[in-house]
């Protein structure tokens, strides 16, 4: 795990990095809602070269009614944030933020939220099921571990 969410670094090319980090997402329930090409965003808008770069927006379609049903504001942290970019090498880095990550530990949240916190309970599983089975379908050259 990093700062910023769970890290992998997969054997597999950026093109068909994506495809198959779209693919598992969808095979766990969650829709693509969005998708930023940050590369295009830098040459265009900041005249600056970058590395292929993608965010991915994914929404979980079994969870996202009853959510915003329990509260609107948990908007804010209930997609998955997924960033998908190229390393030098060859292989291609994909870190994905962890689902409702600002309070899925706080005991207070929990305790206040309980059918909330079941939600991302239920939600951050998933994430992870999807980012293991990508692991197991390209695992880094020198080793089939995760990154955490």
């Amino acid at each position: 795990m990093s700062d910023y969410g769970r890290r992998l670094v997969i054997n597999l090319g950026f093109d068909r990095a994506i495809e198959e980090t779209i693919h598992a997402l969808r095979d766990e329930g969650f829709d693509m809602a969005g998708r930023i090409d940050v590369r295009d965003y830098c040459k265009i808008v900041l005249d600056h070269d970058f590395r292929r770069y993608v965010i991915l927006g994914a929404l979980p379609s079994r969870i996202t009614v009853p959510a915003l049903l329990e509260n609107l504001d948990v908007g804010t942290i209930l997609s998955a944030t997924v960033a998908v970019y190229e390393l030098a090498d060859g292989e291609t880095a994909v870190v994905a933020a962890v689902p409702f990550a600002a309070v899925l530990e706080d005991l207070a949240w929990r305790q206040s939220a309980p059918k909330l916190a079941a939600l991302a309970d239920e939600e951050s599983e998933a994430l992870a099921r999807a980012l293991d089975r990508l692991q197991r379908l390209a695992p880094r050259a020198e080793s089939a571990a995760a990154i955490s």
